[in-house]
């Protein structure tokens, strides 16, 4: 796909379809039950030390991340596709020092090196890959870090979801292949990914389903250390993971 149109489809999907999700949706109930939040400590751990440091929020959607990167000492510069997005940023972080730009990250306008680290969390797989990560190592200084959140296609049951509900989804994004990992790693140094989320999906989807309940809880942390330990032992099995922590260092 052209690369203009896809960002065409993306900004108008991210300023209109995406804030119109049911709430009730199994999807939402999934992300609203915990299981992910192991993967997300990760990801921001994940970073390492960030105080007085310049990190961009790569995608920074509404906030939440600027907020926490704040919260730990860094001085934050966020973008988005989205100029509603954008606006709501603005509002939940007030008045702490961070900068917002509107723009493409597939067309990043800031100066080569510009920042110490990146951190960007479910935006990889919205994107024409090669174009961002080219301007991801374009704008990350020499020794810095960039981590980034993402979802696994391999998965059968995953990806049979996700076909059956397109409108949860922008009509451009696509989960990223362990080809893709390798890509976003290639022109940097080094780079890793550590994925979460197999077993444990169970009970999240229970308590979508059937409501919140204190048993759902338990089991599903109880998977989450069973996930850990199959990752551990057959690392091939990650994979099948729904999601993963990308990390790389120019």
């Amino acid at each position: 796909m052209d690369i203009e149109l896809k960002l065409s489809l993306e900004h108008e999907w991210h300023e209109s379809e995406d804030f119109a999700r049911d709430a009730n949706s199994l999807i939402v109930g999934v992300y609203a039950s915990g299981v992910f939040d192991e993967a997300e400590a990760w990801h921001l751990a994940a970073l390492g030390d960030v105080a007085g440091q310049h990190v961009l929020d790569y995608g920074c959607g509404t906030g939440g991340t600027t907020r926490a990167l704040l919260a730990r000492g860094a001085r934050v510069t966020g973008f988005d596709i989205s100029l509603l997005r954008l606006q709501e940023a603005r509002q939940r972080t007030g008045a702490a020092p961070a900068a917002y730009t509107e723009c493409a990250a597939e067309q990043l306008p800031f100066a080569d090196a510009a920042f110490d680290a990146v951190l960007g969390k479910q935006i990889l797989h919205h994107l024409d890959l090669a174009a961002a990560v080219a301007e991801i190592a374009r704008v990350l200084r020499p020794g810095g870090r960039a981590v980034f959140l993402e979802p696994l296609i391999h998965n059968p049951l995953l990806e049979g979801y996700r076909r059956l509900t397109p409108h949860l989804r922008s009509p451009t994004e696509q989960a990223l292949s362990m080809a893709d990992l390798a890509r976003i790693a290639a022109p940097f140094r080094r780079g890793s990914h550590r994925e979460f989320v197999l077993l444990s999906v169970l009970p999240a989807l229970a308590a979508a389903k059937l409501g919140a309940h204190p048993r759902w809880t338990a089991l599903m942390r109880r998977l989450a250390q069973v996930d850990r330990r199959l990752f551990d032992a057959a690392p091939a099995l990650g994979r099948y993971a729904w999601e993963t922590v990308v990390v790389v260092e120019k």
